[in-house]
């Protein structure tokens, strides 16, 4: 029976990304930090529950400070929500061909023997 190492994840997730609870997008050449929502904390996703509209999601994902720079940079709500939706659907794939965080350095190619 082989186990899970969450610790190990948390690691990998960390050395690849730079944050074991966070990733990161590009909006206007700028690079941008949300929450994850995997990894965030439980509180924090409490908050989740609250929020009624996109902007009130965008801002809770972003922090206030970040959102309003965001959207001073001709940002959207609806382009964060676009950004979580890819990162999630990312984490996905990557997870369903056993890469909790890392892309293949072979490129889904076959390595040759």
């Amino acid at each position: 029976m082989s186990t899970i190492d969450i610790d190990a994840i948390l690691a990998q997730r960390e050395e690849a990304t730079g944050s074991a609870d966070t990733f990161s997008f590009t909006f206007k050449a700028k690079q941008w930090t949300c929450k994850d929502p995997i990894t965030a904390e439980d509180g924090w996703k409490d908050g989740l529950l609250d929020l009624e509209t996109d902007v009130e999601v965008a801002e809770h994902y972003l922090g206030e400070d970040q959102y309003s720079a965001f959207v001073d940079a001709g940002g959207r709500a609806g382009y964060v929500i676009l950004a979580i939706n890819q990162h999630m659907q990312k984490m996905r794939q990557e997870t369903e061909e056993g890469r909790p965080t890392r892309r293949s350095t072979s490129s889904g190619k076959r390595r040759k023997r």
